[in-house]
């Protein structure tokens, strides 16, 4: 492609702020100007082009690879004050528990999947139930060693509602089985102990309970249903609240605030109880059958595919009260919460913390933020006489025409830079691997056409 000589005078554009976010629903050439074609690792929220989330170490797992991470917190009697551990399941199966003074291993505890674990208060003592979908319940008072559960089920999901343990199994798939009352290590089935619900209809296996608004809801493939679950068993019913468009992915599932979240094969979705709504329709995500999330600071937080089917390659994290979001290019394998922490589990099992810091550890993320295709309302030649934008980092910023690319390095301060760049269609680029960016109004002036 030629320079070439243009009139002078020329339109002046001026991009003040870059708010706008991707929305994946629109074709790049009809994107309006400042919209982007492409986010990926910033953040947008300020305006400015800023450090999106990333990875980086917790100083609690520093070193530590493992399956899942969870934190316990009892009350001691002898103390009389609360204690707080740490707890990790490692890579071959083993718990360990940290209280601060250094790791330690659960003795009697192994686990051959996945465990997930929930506090309960046992015989007046806080206490740690922990299960799998391979193995029977072991429940650990912090102190003493942990009691195996032989008569217990296995478990897929498990959650604690008007003092009876609700629980989903991997073999009986359309079964909720639940305890006896005050004890969650008794699943005797009795009209007096505990017991099962069956659900036998069209909307799939069962997924995922949790206790919600006074009832437990129970997410299923194609649905949701409502149990009704006071002290009398005799009075246990089921509603079918809803029947999902698309297959729901169950670890997803993630009760924030007034509303439970979901990710299904049609989209994200909100359920409020009663219905369910779209979230989020700016974000196109593809099959993601091991999709993890947890709920943080107002914010849901979300691993699932938008570039490879069935890979958890990217990193969404949605702000339940304003709607504004953050993606992120990172694969990660599992989202868990420890404490006031979300911790990623990494598709190489090492441990680290959800953050702002534009990094994969010790690896910076390639941050990209692109336009859609611009003619700026004509089909003539045009040319790109100048162009200024503000910086706080080096970076790049890549002028394409026509398909043609030119690239300009960016140095911290106000930029200038005169490409004389002809073409019929325009798109920038700016990219950086720096941290603590911040990147902002991108002016420039295009004459012709």
């Amino acid at each position: 492609m030629n320079r070439i000589k243009m009139p002078r005078g020329g339109s002046r554009k001026l991009l003040r702020n870059f708010t706008a976010n991707i929305d994946m629903r629109f074709d790049e050439s009809v994107l309006s100007e400042g919209a982007p074609s492409r986010i990926d690792g910033f953040a947008v929220e300020s305006g400015s082009l800023t450090d999106g989330y990333g990875v980086e170490e917790a100083e609690a797992f520093a070193g530590k690879r493992g399956r899942t991470a969870w934190q316990f917190t009892r009350y001691d009697r002898d103390a009389r004050a609360y204690k707080t551990c740490d707890m990790y399941c490692d890579v071959n199966g083993y718990v360990h528990y940290n209280y601060g003074d250094g790791w330690q291993v659960l003795q009697l505890v192994h686990f051959a999947s996945t465990p997930s674990a929930i506090t309960y208060r046992l015989y007046g003592e806080d206490s740690l139930i922990m299960t799998s979908p391979t193995d029977k319940m072991f429940v650990w008072d912090g102190v003493n060693d942990p009691v195996y559960v032989a008569d217990s089920p296995f478990i897929t999901s498990m959650a604690m509602h008007f003092e009876r343990m609700f629980a989903t199994t991997p073999g009986e798939s359309n079964t909720v089985y639940y305890s006896d009352d005050l004890d969650p290590t008794n699943w005797t089935a009795s009209l007096t102990e505990g017991g099962y619900v069956m659900l036998l209809d069209e909307r799939g296996r069962l997924l995922k309970v949790l206790d919600f608004l006074n009832y437990v809801y129970i997410f299923r493939e194609f649905g949701i249903s409502r149990l009704t679950a006071y002290a009398d068993q005799s009075e246990f019913r089921v509603s079918n609240l809803y029947v999902s468009g698309g297959r729901i992915y169950g670890d997803s599932v993630c009760a924030c605030g007034d509303v439970v979240m979901m990710l299904a094969s049609d989209g994200l979705q909100a359920f409020d109880g009663y219905g369910v709504s779209r979230r989020l329709k700016q974000v196109r995500f593809l099959s993601s059958p091991n999709a993890s999330a947890v709920y943080a600071d107002g914010k849901y937080y979300l691993t699932a595919s938008t570039a490879r089917e069935g890979e958890n390659d990217t990193l969404v994290v949605y702000d339940i009260k304003s709607s504004t979001f953050s993606i992120t290019r990172i694969g990660i394998k599992r989202l868990c919460k420890c404490g006031e922490l979300v911790i990623a589990v990494m598709e190489d099992d090492r441990i680290g913390k959800i953050t702002k810091n534009g990094r994969v550890f010790d690896q910076p993320i390639q941050k990209v933020w692109e336009s859609g295709d611009l003619d700026w309302g004509n089909a003539d030649v045009k040319n790109v006489a100048y162009l200024t934008v503000r910086s706080e980092t080096d970076g790049t910023l890549t002028l394409v025409a026509d398909g043609e690319e030119r690239s300009y390095g960016l140095a911290p301060g106000i930029n200038r830079i005169k490409p004389m760049l002809s073409g019929r269609i325009f798109r920038f680029r700016i990219t950086t691997t720096s941290p603590h960016a911040n990147v902002s109004r991108l002016c420039y002036k295009v004459r012709g056409g």
